[in-house]
């Protein structure tokens, strides 16, 4: 396999399908693996010895959410410096598990219905009512980092929690919603990029290597030429 052939079979449409194509399977790969794994759903999480580590993925219906400890806004940032004005895309919750909690990220759409089951928590903590709002989610779990965790710590230490229980408990943890549908639909689009710049370039290696097949017209040999029949000018009708 020589360079030169190598070289003959890569051109931009084959660095742009096996980009895009690498690029989709990069992104959609793990969001797979992780969906192919057992479910473990929010009241799992109440039952003694049922551990949930990073890169989880966890289905099913949140049976309480506590107050959320931190809000999410987007903005656009300008190439002169300026920005645009904030718009609200969600809350951090705190779900209770056996152990202590767990943060969840709502999206803006739900806050609503999630600021609902909040008040019912606390009326059940109180009253012993189960909250009648439903709320479902699908998604996989990430580690707690930066502000955000902080944020989760300071509210944990507010209900009395301690450093030391705090360090105990680990790196905290953050389920994400995750459209697992979407990700296998990406999968196979970005297969089929690759595919079709594997099929490409294999193409394009060949003709550099055997030549496309068809003869030069010098390679062509010598046919006589024969000129089509036609009646005489001077021939009678």
């Amino acid at each position: 396999m020589k360079i030169k052939h190598i070289l003959g079979g890569i051109n931009w449409g084959v660095i742009i399908l096996i980009a895009f194509g690498g690029m989709m399977l990069f992104q959609s790969v793990p969001e797979d693996i992780i969906a192919l794994k057992p479910a473990v759903s929010f009241e799992d999480m109440l039952d003694e010895g049922v551990e949930v580590k990073a890169g989880a993925h966890v289905s099913g219906k949140v049976p309480y959410v506590f107050d959320a400890f931190a809000s999410e806004e987007t903005y656009t940032r300008y190439s002169d410096g300026s920005r645009s004005g904030s718009k609200a895309s969600g809350a951090y919750y705190l779900v209770p598990t056996a152990e202590a909690f767990i943060a969840m990220k709502g999206r803006q759409a739900d806050v609503g219905i999630l600021d609902d089951l909040i008040d019912e928590t606390w009326d059940y903590m109180e009253t012993g009512i189960q909250p009648k709002t439903e709320f479902s989610m699908e998604g996989k779990t990430e580690v707690l980092e930066g502000q955000l965790a902080r944020y989760f710590k300071e509210y944990l230490m507010d209900l009395g929690y301690t450093e030391a229980e705090l360090e105990e408990m680990g790196d905290p943890l953050v389920v994400r919603t995750v459209n697992f549908t979407a990700c296998w639909v990406m999968t196979a689009i970005g297969l089929v990029l690759v595919l079709l710049g594997v099929l490409l370039f294999r193409r394009g290696y060949r003709v550099a290597k055997y030549g496309s097949g068809l003869s030069r017209a010098e390679d062509l040999p010598d046919v006589p030429v024969h000129n089509a029949a036609r009646p005489f000018d001077g021939a009678d009708d």
